[in-house]
């Protein structure tokens, strides 16, 4: 059995944060699973991400008809990823806004439920369900909607978990739903991003005015726990250049670094294709994608060796 650091009271549902707000959670924030938001107005509401399958979102959907009669018609995608954006279609009166990254990526990735189906099994008889719906207003540094007599700002600080990761802060009730630039009891995944910006992102948020802090994956945090999470990105940024300087390939050095509290972090084989983007991060070749194959099969062995049996698929939060 695992000894994964599982805080009490950390259950899927959907929680009042502050007057009107709302953040629906999902345990234990692993495997596509992940965390969303939702701002109620007189005229409407807004949502933060849209889950990934059907089944996800449609429960989504069901927990905010409990909490208010009003249609959802805005919707905020953090990034690309189909954890955060495969269930953009079900929100069918919607206005979905994004960073521009985000969209360009959507509608250059598409859905491939093949690729999804091979990737992340446990949920292979819904991706075929899924139907394309890309973002159709973008910004690139920041937004700000006037909502229920508050503001709420979208903002990018650059490139972290990806390239066009926004979160969304309410600055009033100094709320912040942070997408995937905070994973909290989870480890963090930066095949796509840039692990040194990211540490820089999360300095930031830290010194903003913030003490609730919605995660992407995980339970509801704060700085705390966003300072945890930098201190691992810290951590492994470190320990890879050493190897690196040193000729490590990124395989040897994965499994020669110590990863102390955070080896009780869900999926901490993340460590693998962490260290694999440090390398191009060190090399200046972060335009160019990570060998996928090696990624999958290096964290599937890391699994078997860690958990002494092959637990089959890594557990990938995204694609």
């Amino acid at each position: 059995m695992n000894n994964w650091i599982t805080p009490a009271g950390f259950k899927t549902g959907i929680e009042e944060i502050a007057p009107k707000v709302y953040a629906y959670v999902q345990a234990f924030g692993e495997l596509g699973v992940s965390n969303a938001g939702l701002l109620v107005d007189k005229d409407g509401a807004m949502a933060v991400d849209a889950l990934m399958v059907p089944s996800m979102t449609k429960r989504f959907l069901e927990a905010i008809k409990k909490v208010t009669k009003k249609p959802v018609n805005k919707l905020v995608n953090t990034h690309h990823h189909i954890d955060h954006s495969g269930g953009n279609f079900l929100f069918k009166e919607a206005e979905i806004v994004s960073h521009a990254y985000c969209r360009d990526e959507i509608v250059r990735t598409g859905m491939p439920a093949e690729f999804y189906q091979k990737r992340i099994p446990r949920f292979a008889g819904e991706f075929s369900k899924l139907k394309l719906a890309a973002p159709k207003v973008t910004f690139e540094e920041q937004m700000t909607f006037h909502h229920a007599g508050r503001d709420v700002e979208l903002r990018h600080l650059g490139p972290a978990h990806t390239f066009g990761d926004a979160f969304v802060y309410l600055p009033k009730e100094k709320i912040l739903f942070a997408g995937d630039i905070a994973f909290y009891y989870v480890t963090p995944l930066a095949f796509q991003g840039h692990v040194g910006n990211w540490i820089k992102v999360a300095d930031r948020i830290l010194k903003m005015d913030v003490e609730l802090i919605v995660p992407g994956h995980g339970p509801l945090g704060g700085k705390k726990e966003l300072r945890e999470m930098r201190t691992y990105l810290a951590m492994i940024r470190r320990e890879a250049k050493k190897r690196f300087d040193l000729g490590m390939t990124p395989d040897q050095a994965s499994r020669d670094m110590k990863l102390g509290i955070y080896a009780r972090w869900r999926e901490p084989e993340r460590i693998l294709p962490n260290v694999m983007r440090l390398y191009q991060e060190f090399r200046n070749e972060l335009d160019q994608p990570l060998d996928a194959i090696a990624m999958f099969e290096g964290m599937r062995q890391l699994r078997a060796e860690w958990h002494g049996h092959d637990a089959g698929e890594p557990d990938m939060c995204c694609t």
